[in-house]
C-alpha cells in the first residue's frame, strides 16, 4: 500500500512531492501510466478541433498580438507599428508575439495558422495537468481531473484565439510539475545514497533533480514574459527555494530571472510606456478620469472580486452555464479546493502551495473590470487537484468505496454540463465556418463589423502609402489595411481631433458603427467644423451598418463653416484627387482568409 509521506518523514523535507492519496491504493499497472496520458491527450486534441472557430476575434488584442510579431520580423524590434508613432510597447511581454512570429516564418500568413499558437497549449496544459496531478493522486484521479479541465467551457473557449493566456497556463502547469517531479528526483537521490536528511547542496544528491529545476525555473521565467500575471509563480518559486535552504538554486534563478525582469521593467521607465502596474491603482483602466484607487478601495475591489469569481468566473468557467446551481458549484468547489491546499501544505509546501494563493491575491487586487474566467485559466487545474485531495482524504475515513463514489459524482457534477457546453461550441464554430466562407473572416459578426473591415481592406489598397487613419479599432485597422491608425478621441470637440490628427499626420477618420462611439464623437466633431472634413468613400448602407471614410483638411485648406445641429443633415465637399492612389479604385478582397498585414513578409 503507498501511503503519502509526511513531511517529518519525508527524505527530501518541506516540499517534497506528494504520493497517491487513498483514492487509488495499490501499484498501478504499468499501462496506466502510459495509457491514461496518451487518453487524456487525444481526448483534449478532439475536444479542440471540434470547438475550433475559424473566425478572427474582434477584439483588438489578437490584432495586437499580430502586429508586435510583425514588427519583431519587419523592423527587427518591439514597437507598436500599428500606431502612427511607432512608440516602443512595454505592456504585454514578448514571449507570445515571438512564437508568432516564428510561425510567420514558416510560412504562415491567415488567422488559422497563427491560432495553432493557442490551441497547442491548451492540449499541452491539460497533459501537463494530468502530470501534475498524479503526482499527488495518482494516473486515475488524475485523468479524471484532466477530462474535466479538458472540457471546461473557458478552455475551450481560448484555445481558438489569438491570445497568450492558453501558453501562459501550459508554461505555468510545466514549471509547477517540472518542479514537483524534481523534488521527488531529487528525494529520491537522497534515499539511494543514504543522505538522511535534506538540505545538502553538494554532492550526488543534488544532480538527480537539477534538470528538473532548471526547466522549472526556465519555464516560470517564460510564463512571467508571456503574461505579467506569471510574476506570482517567480514569487513562489524563490519563495519555495528560501524555505528549502537551497541557497546556490536561489542565487542562481533569482539572477536568471531577476535580471530579464529587472531589463523589462527599465525598458518600460525609459519609455515611459503604459503598462498594468500603471493601470493597477487606477479605480477604472478604462476610464481614467475616476481617478487612483486608495487601501478602501483595494479591499472593496477584493470583496467584488472574490465574489465574482467564486460565484461566476470559475465555476462557469469550468460548465459554462450560468444560473444559481453554479454560484454553489463555485462555492462548493472552492471550499473543497481550500481543505485540500491546506492539507496538501501540511505536507510541506512546494511551489504549487505557495503559487494558488499568491495568483489569487493577485488577481482579487486587479481592477473589477479585468475580472474574468480568462485570468481564471490558471487557477482551474489547481482548484480541481486539490478538491480531489479533499475527497480524497475524506476517503481515508469512509473508506475506498464510498471516497471513489463521491470522486465519480463529483466528476460527472462537473463533465456532464461542461459536456453540453462543449457541444454548443461545436455547433456554433461549424455554423460560423461555413459563414466565413460565404462572406470574409468577420463575417459572423455582422454587417457593423464587416463594413470596417471593408473599409481597412479598400484603404490598403488605395490610401497613400504610409497613410495614417483615426479609427475605432486601430490594431484591426492594421491588421487588415497594414497602414498605422490611433483610436479618435472619445470627445465631441473638434479642436481635440484635429489636434490630435496634425500631430500625427493623419489625413483620414473612419466613422463606423462597430458601436456608438464614431457616431457620437467624430460626427460631432464634424458638425461642429464641417469645413474641416471632405467626403472620401462610403462603405455599405447606413442603415445596416455602414461606413464613411472621411478626409481630414490640412490646416491652410481648412474653411470656417457654421456649425450645423444633430438635426440638420451635414454636407461635406469632396477630397482632393490626392487623398486615393490612381483612381482610387484597386481591387481587394473581402473574402481571403489571409491577413493583409502580413503579406508584407512575402518577397
Amino acid at each position: 500500500m503507498t501511503r503519502r509521506p509526511s513531511a517529518a518523514r519525508s527524505p527530501a523535507g518541506a516540499g517534497a512531492a506528494k504520493g497517491p492519496t487513498d483514492m487509488q491504493r495499490g501499484p498501478e499497472p504499468s499501462w496506466m501510466r502510459w495509457a491514461l496520458p496518451l487518453g487524456v491527450t487525444l481526448v483534449a486534441l478532439v475536444v479542440v478541433a471540434t470547438a475550433f472557430d475559424i473566425a478572427p476575434h474582434s477584439g483588438g488584442d489578437n490584432a495586437g498580438y499580430i502586429s508586435l510579431a510583425y514588427s519583431l520580423l519587419k523592423q527587427h524590434a518591439y514597437v507598436d507599428l500599428f500606431d502612427p508613432a511607432h512608440l516602443a510597447h512595454t505592456k504585454y511581454p514578448p514571449v507570445f508575439p515571438a512564437v508568432l512570429a516564428g510561425l510567420m516564418l514558416l510560412g504562415v500568413r491567415g488567422w488559422i495558422g497563427l491560432k495553432s499558437a493557442a490551441a497547442v497549449p491548451t492540449v499541452a496544459a491539460v497533459l501537463l495537468a494530468y502530470l501534475w496531478a498524479r503526482r499527488r493522486m495518482g494516473s486515475l484521479a488524475a485523468a479524471g481531473v484532466a477530462l474535466v479541465v479538458a472540457f471546461s467551457s473557458a478552455f475551450v473557449y481560448y484555445s481558438h484565439w489569438v491570445l497568450s493566456d492558453p501558453l501562459f497556463v501550459a508554461l505555468t502547469m510545466l514549471a509547477l510539475w517540472a518542479l514537483d517531479h524534481g523534488t521527488e528526483a531529487r528525494s529520491a537521490g537522497h534515499v539511494t545514497r543514504g543522505s538522511t536528511g535534506g538540505g545538502a547542496e553538494d554532492g550526488g544528491a543534488s544532480r538527480p533533480g537539477a534538470g528538473w529545476l532548471a526547466l522549472g525555473v526556465a519555464s516560470a521565467g517564460l510564463a512571467y514574459f508571456t503574461r505579467s500575471a506569471g510574476i506570482p509563480l517567480l514569487v513562489a518559486i524563490l519563495a519555495w527555494m528560501g524555505m528549502r535552504r537551497r541557497w546556490r538554486a536561489l542565487a542562481v534563478s533569482g539572477a536568471s530571472l531577476g535580471i530579464p525582469v529587472l531589463l523589462w521593467w527599465l525598458r518600460a521607465r525609459s519609455v515611459a510606456g503604459e503598462g498594468y502596474v500603471s493601470e493597477f491603482w487606477l479605480v477604472d483602466p478604462y476610464n481614467p478620469d475616476l481617478g487612483r484607487v486608495g487601501v478602501g478601495g483595494l479591499l472593496a475591489r477584493m470583496g467584488t472580486n472574490l465574489v465574482g469569481y467564486v460565484g461566476t468566473h470559475i465555476p462557469m468557467g469550468i460548465v459554462g452555464a450560468p444560473g444559481g446551481a453554479v454560484h454553489l458549484l463555485g462555492i462548493a468547489l472552492v471550499a473543497l479546493a481550500v481543505v485540500g491546499w491546506w492539507r496538501a501544505l501540511r505536507s510541506g509546501a512546494g511551489p504549487s502551495e505557495l503559487f494558488l494563493p499568491l495568483y489569487t491575491g493577485l488577481i482579487l487586487l486587479w481592477p473589477a473590470v479585468w475580472s474574468g474566467d480568462r485570468f481564471a485559466l490558471p487557477l482551474i487545474p489547481l482548484l480541481l487537484g486539490y478538491a480531489a485531495v479533499a475527497l480524497a482524504s475524506l476517503g481515508d475515513r469512509l473508506g475506498r468505496g464510498p471516497a471513489m463514489l463521491m470522486g465519480a459524482a463529483g466528476f460527472l457534477l462537473l463533465t456532464l454540463p461542461a459536456l453540453k457546453s462543449w457541444m454548443g461550441s461545436t455547433r456554433e464554430a461549424s455554423a460560423c465556418s461555413a459563414v466565413v466562407r460565404a462572406r470574409g473572416s468577420f463575417g459572423c459578426y455582422g454587417s457593423r463589423v464587416e463594413t470596417f473591415v471593408d473599409a481597412a481592406r479598400w484603404s490598403g489598397a488605395n490610401l497613400p502609402e504610409g497613410a495614417a487613419v483615426l479609427s475605432r479599432k486601430p490594431r484591426i485597422f492594421y491588421v487588415m489595411s497594414g497602414l498605422p491608425s490611433r483610436t479618435f478621441p472619445f470627445t465631441d470637440d473638434a479642436h481635440t481631433l484635429l489636434s490630435l490628427a496634425d500631430s500625427l499626420e493623419a489625413r483620414y477618420v473612419l466613422v463606423d458603427q462597430w458601436d456608438s462611439q464614431a457616431g457620437r464623437y467624430v460626427v460631432g466633431s464634424v458638425r461642429q467644423a464641417p469645413g474641416a472634413f471632405c467626403m472620401l468613400r462610403g462603405f455599405g448602407s447606413s442603415s445596416a451598418g455602414g461606413a464613411q471614410m472621411l478626409g481630414i483638411l490640412p490646416p491652410d485648406q481648412r474653411v470656417a463653416s457654421t456649425p450645423s445641429t444633430s438635426a440638420e443633415r451635414t454636407y461635406l465637399r469632396p477630397c482632393p484627387a490626392s487623398y486615393v492612389r490612381g483612381e482610387g479604385n484597386a481591387p481587394y478582397s473581402s473574402s481571403s482568409g489571409a491577413i493583409p498585414l502580413l503579406s508584407g513578409l512575402d518577397p
